[in-house]
């Protein structure tokens, strides 16, 4: 289906979902931007056997005759009405991106519902607790990723998962990596507790060095807001703190960066 009308009800609703957190909890669907992201997205469809549930693909024409033309097999198990020809200007007016590359997915909300049950006994999870920043929060999913990371949790008021930035920001590992949102902090910690499981603080100072700590038997590191860190009464509630040894005038790092230091220390323990 061609469409060439900024008025046409589903780019309307294309456009809400990009912009509009909340519209996006009501649907259950959010919105993948740019062509690597919604490539690995066809490539990871419930259609080829991933867990990608695909609602809808609108993309610019020559897309799929050009850059994307070895996807081309992968768009085509989705049926027609999921395929949607779109304009230059369509495109740019959805997009809040300076380089809009003309290609948009709407999926299925990807996180999973928190509970003990859903831990695995001797795992290695993040706890990102009021997180803000929609880039750090992307780049520690792609690290997650990488790592082979057993999953990561939301608590509190973190940034929404579905933000465009953050799902760029993750470059296509959202569904290959475990995610809850639960923003209930110390029923998340008293899960991980009741699965076995230690919390580890990760605090600037007072806490075990993060090149001494034991990250073979399972963890959960827990990394606070970007500006402020931990609050005291959380950091009191996990079983540990762990700090990450600095030099010279520096006494923090980006979110981001500690916790890929993290990830580093806590999956390369494993074996």
């Amino acid at each position: 289906m061609v469409i060439t009308s900024k008025d046409n009800s589903k780019i309307k609703q294309l456009a809400k979902l990009y912009s509009n957190r909340k519209y996006r909890r009501e649907t259950g669907l959010f919105v993948i931007e740019g062509i690597r992201g919604c490539v690995d997205a066809l490539a990871d469809s419930t259609l080829n056997g991933g867990n990608m549930e695909i609602e809808g693909i609108y993309y610019l024409e020559e897309l799929f005759e050009g850059v994307c033309s070895g996807y081309k097999p992968e768009l085509e198990l989705l049926p027609e009405d999921k395929r949607f020809i779109i304009t230059r200007e369509i495109a740019d007016k959805i997009s809040d991106t300076d380089a809009c590359q003309g290609i948009f997915v709407t999926a299925k909300m990807l996180d999973k519902l928190f509970s003990e049950d859903t831990l695995k006994r001797g795992g290695k999870y993040l706890i990102l607790d009021e997180l803000q920043d929609p880039g750090n929060l992307g780049t520690m999913i792609r690290t997650s990723d990488a790592v082979g990371l057993d999953g990561i949790v939301l608590t509190g008021n973190c940034v929404d998962l579905y933000n465009p930035k953050t799902v760029r920001s993750a470059v296509g590992s959202m569904p290959r990596v475990d995610i809850f949102v639960e923003r209930d902090f110390e029923r998340v910690v008293e899960a991980f507790k009741l699965k076995g499981i230690p919390t580890a603080a990760a605090v600037i100072d007072g806490g075990t060095e993060i090149r001494q700590y034991d990250f073979s038997k399972g963890c959960a590191v827990v990394i606070g807001n970007e500006g402020r860190g931990l609050t005291y009464d959380h950091a009191e509630m996990c079983s540990n703190k762990v700090t990450i040894a600095m030099h010279g005038h520096i006494d923090s790092l980006n979110a981001a960066t500690a916790a890929t230091i993290f990830l580093w220390e806590m999956t390369r323990a494993e074996g």
